[in-house]
């Protein structure tokens, strides 16, 4: 038994053969062993996602700022990452002077800086599963992304993985299709969509009998839930005066509160206005472009950290479709941690890099 994928570089990942195989951050210590040498990543525009053995999760903001220093220094230091002659914050501490994270060049210069903030405290982790938007997934793309993560130096300790490059939405599909031992869900081998509403962008995957196919794949770049974030941004800006930063404002969007001048405001009235003119927005454009799909689609899978809201707002016709995944902004990490399974269900992996 086979995954099978229509995406050509993707076939070459998931060929082989398969047998049985809350906090603001999430920190793992402790060894790996075995098959247990596996991690699927979801590295998104608004946050890094991980997933390693026995379904355990590593999530932090995908922020990464300059380390400044002072000249006197007062209470506990910021834990700071040495990458490329540079000192930076990463993940939380670094949200209030973060870069912005919406280019694909963002991503692949710093996916080295998370992955090493993710694993920095666990041994024997050497096989990286990771995505890419399925707009970017191009050859000249994941080269650049896998050899960005398959030998870096952080802190002067050097780090090597084995790197395989999924499309976004291909590991939402192998998490759907597998159970966590390798093993095919019962009726999953069948035609639907998948939505995977991130932060910057929204991937939309087909397949047919259980098989993600290329034709009618597509990306709304610029059409994530950041877009409904500017809009919050702008608001707060008229209003108070204060302008926030993308990581800012997205943390201002999850909790709807925002301190100025030492009196929280609540903004949680103008959110839900902004979220459900977005949501609209969202379903008419996928709607327009895959109405055909969807109207032949047996399921409907909806998936990324922006399907929390986009759940809410789901017209009636499609109701009968619908599949979310749980804790579904990890589908897609959890996925490639899946297909690393799979792929590698007969590999010593302890042994080294070697395929």
């Amino acid at each position: 038994m086979q995954i099978k994928t229509h995406f050509p570089a993707c076939k070459q990942i998931i060929k082989s053969k398969q047998k049985a195989l809350k906090g603001e951050e999430e920190t793992l210590k402790g060894e790996l062993k075995g098959d247990e040498a596996f991690a699927g990543l979801d590295i998104g525009f608004g946050d890094f996602k991980g997933i390693i053995a026995g379904g355990r999760k590593i999530k932090f903001p995908t922020a990464v700022a300059y380390a400044r220093k002072s000249i006197t220094d007062i209470g506990e230091a910021s834990e700071t990452y040495t990458f490329i002659d540079r000192e930076y914050l990463v993940g939380q501490e670094a949200i209030f002077n973060a870069f912005s994270t919406r280019s694909l060049e963002f991503l692949i210069k710093y996916a080295p800086l998370m992955c090493y903030k993710a694993f920095k405290d666990i041994v024997g982790v050497s096989h990286l599963a990771v995505g890419l938007p399925v707009g970017f997934y191009i050859a000249e793309n994941r080269e650049a992304l896998s050899k960005a993560l398959r030998s870096f130096e952080v802190n002067g300790d050097k780090k090597q993985f084995h790197v395989e490059v999924f499309p976004q939405g291909v590991g939402i599909l192998i998490d759907y299709r597998y159970d966590h031992n390798g093993q095919e869900i019962k009726d999953t081998d069948t035609n639907g969509i998948i939505v995977d509403l991130g932060h910057f962008t929204i991937d939309v995957v087909p397949f047919e009998r259980g098989v993600a196919v290329r034709d009618g794949s597509g990306m709304l770049e610029g059409e994530g839930i950041s877009k409904a974030c500017d809009e919050l941004a702008d608001h707060i800006q008229a209003e108070t005066k204060v302008r926030l930063n993308e990581q800012e404002t997205k943390d201002v969007f999850l909790k709807g509160k925002l301190p100025i001048y030492g009196k929280e405001r609540d903004f949680s009235t103008v959110i839900r206005d902004i979220v459900e003119g977005y949501i609209e927005e969202v379903i008419n454009t996928i709607s327009s472009r895959w109405e055909r799909r969807i109207q032949r689609a047996d399921k409907l899978i909806l998936a990324g950290g922006g399907a929390y809201y986009l759940k809410q707002y789901i017209p009636s016709r499609y109701k009968d479709l619908i599949h979310i995944p749980d804790e579904l902004e990890f589908a897609n990490a959890r996925g490639f941690f899946k297909g690393l399974k799979l792929k590698y269900a007969d590999a010593k992996t302890e042994e080294g890099l070697s395929e």
